[in-house]
C-alpha cells in the first residue's frame, strides 16, 4: 500500500534540523535498551529468591509439594509478577544484541537466526512456565489442589521444571550461536564469548535429564549455565551501554 498524501506531506515538511533530532531521538532510546539485559538479570535473580522460600523440590511427594504451594500462594504471585519483566526485557536485550552481532559479521545470516529464533523460543517456554503456570497456581490451583486434587498440584509443579529445561534447550542454540559470533566479531571480549559457548553446552546437555525430572544432574547443569547466561547478559549489557554512552558523548564534542 502506498503512504498518505498527509503522511507524504508531513514528511516534506520535515526540515534537515527535524530529521536530525528524530535521530537522534532514537539512537538515545536504541542506547538505552541495553539496560534491559540488566533489569532482566535484577528480576531473574530477585525471581529465584522468593522463589527458594519454597521448601520443595522436583524429588518432594505429592503431598508435600501440594501443601508447600498452597502456604506460598504469594510467593508464587511475586514470582510470577517478576517474570512479567525478565520476559519483556530479555525480549528487548535480544533484538538489540541480534541487531548488534548480525552487523558486524559477514556470516552472520545463519548463526544471527539461531540466535534471534533460540531466544524467541528460550524465554517464551519460560514464561509459560513461570508466569503462566506459576501465576495460576498462586492466584487459585494451588489452594485447589491442596484440598481436592494434591495431584493436580504435583503435575503442575513438575510441568514447571519440563517447560524451563525445553526453553532450555532451545536457549543451547541461542547461547552457541551469540557466542561464535562475539568471537567472530570482536564486538565484545573474547572470554564473554566461550562463556556462551559454555552456557549453550550446559544447557544442551541439561535436556536429557529434564532439568531435574528425569535425573538430578539435570538440574545442576541447568543452574550452572544459567549463572554462565546471567553474566554474559550482564557484562554484554554493561559494556554496549558504556560503550554507546562515550560514542554519543564523542559525537556530540565533535558537533
Amino acid at each position: 500500500m502506498g503512504s498518505s498524501p498527509l503522511s507524504s506531506s508531513s514528511r516534506a515538511a520535515q526540515g534537515p534540523d527535524d530529521t536530525a533530532a528524530a535521530e537522534r531521538s532514537t539512537s538515545g532510546w536504541e542506547r538505552y535498551a541495553w539496560i534491559a539485559g540488566i533489569l532482566f538479570v535484577a528480576a531473574l535473580v530477585a525471581e529465584v529468591v522468593v522463589a527458594t522460600g519454597i521448601p520443595v523440590n522436583q524429588n518432594d511427594s505429592a503431598a508435600k509439594i501440594a501443601n508447600a504451594l498452597h502456604d506460598h500462594r504469594d510467593r508464587q504471585l511475586v514470582i510470577a509478577c517478576l517474570s512479567v519483566i525478565y520476559a519483556a526485557m530479555f525480549l528487548i536485550y535480544l533484538g538489540k544484541l541480534y541487531d548488534l552481532l548480525r552487523g558486524h559479521t559477514d556470516r552472520s545470516r545463519f548463526l544471527g537466526s539461531l540466535v534471534l529464533a533460540g531466544g524467541l523460543l528460550f524465554v517464551a517456554l519460560h514464561a509459560v512456565s513461570d508466569i503462566g503456570i506459576t501465576g495460576m497456581l498462586g492466584a487459585k490451583l494451588a489452594s485447589f489442589g491442596a484440598v481436592h486434587d494434591q495431584g493436580m498440584s504435583y503435575m503442575l509443579y513438575l510441568m514447571t521444571f519440563a517447560l524451563d529445561s525445553v526453553g532450555d534447550v532451545f536457549g543451547s542454540l541461542f547461547a552457541v550461536a551469540a557466542g561464535k559470533l562475539v568471537l567472530d566479531s570482536g564486538v565484545l571480549p573474547r572470554w564473554l564469548g566461550w562463556i556462551s559457548i559454555l552456557a549453550g553446552a550446559l544447557f544442551f546437555l541439561q535436556g536429557f535429564g529434564l532439568g531435574g525430572v528425569i535425573g538430578t544432574f539435570g538440574l545442576v547443569l541447568d543452574l550452572i549455565g544459567f549463572v554462565l547466561l546471567l553474566i554474559f547478559v550482564l557484562v554484554s549489557s554493561a559494556l554496549l551501554l558504556r560503550r554507546e554512552g562515550a560514542l554519543r558523548h564523542a559525537a556530540a564534542g565533535i558537533r
